[in-house]
C-alpha cells in the first residue's frame, strides 16, 4: 500500500504526527512518529514525509546486521527491534529522510503503514495523505536520480567562476 501525499492540501497541522506516534507508542506527541512534516516557512510549503517503499531500499542494504527487511509482498520496511543496534546507518542511507531513530528506544523507526489502517490517513483534517494502489505508483529512485542530477546541475551553474578559475584539473 502506498500512501499518497497531496502537497497542496497540507495545512502543516501535524495531525499525522500526532496520530503516527499515538497509534505506535500511545502518547501523544511527534518525537517518535513514522511520519514527519517538512515544513519550509520560506516558500509556504508543508509536506508529510514517509516511508516511499522503495525497490531496492538503501535504508535495508545500510544496516549490517539484517535488523531491517522489506516485506516482498507490501514492501513495507520491518524493524527487528531486538537486533537493531540503533547505528543510524539506515538514518543515513534513506534518500528520503523518512528512517530516523526512536527517541527513547533509540532503535530505527520507519513508517510501517499501521497494518494496513494508517492513523495518518485517518487523521489528516484535509485530506492530504490517502492510499493509492502501489501497481500505480512512482519510481521513488528514479525520482531521487533525477534530484541528485538537478543538485549536482545547480552546484555546477552556481560554482561556475570557481570552475572556469581551476580549469581542467
Amino acid at each position: 500500500m502506498n500512501l499518497r501525499v497531496d502537497p497542496e492540501k497540507c495545512s502543516g497541522c501535524r495531525l499525522c504526527e500526532t496520530a503516527c506516534t499515538h497509534a505506535h507508542d500511545g502518547n501523544y506527541g511527534s518525537r517518535s512518529a513514522r511520519v514527519r512534516v517538512s515544513k519550509i516557512e520560506s516558500i509556504g510549503i508543508d509536506y508529510p514525509v514517509m516511508c516511499q517503499l522503495c525497490k531496492n531500499p538503501a535504508c535495508v542494504r545500510a544496516c549490517p546486521i539484517g535488523a531491517l527487511t522489506q516485506d516482498p509482498d507490501t514492501g513495507v520496511i520491518q524493524v527487528d527491534e531486538d537486533r537493531c543496534t540503533g547505528d543510524g546507518r539506515c538514518v543515513q542511507a534513506c534518500p528520503f529522510g523518512a528512517c530516523n531513530l526512536h527517541p527513547q528506544k533509540k532503535v530505527a523507526i520507519i513508517c510501517d503503514r499501521c497494518g494496513g489502517q494508517p492513523a495518518c490517513v485517518q487523521e489528516c483534517p484535509t485530506g492530504t495523505i490517502t492510499i493509492e494502489d502501489r501497481s500505480s505508483r512512482t519510481d521513488f529512485q528514479q525520482l531521487a536520480d533525477e534530484a541528485q542530477k538537478k543538485r549536482d546541475e545547480f552546484a555546477q551553474r552556481m560554482c561556475r567562476t570557481m570552475l572556469e578559475k581551476w580549469g581542467d584539473r
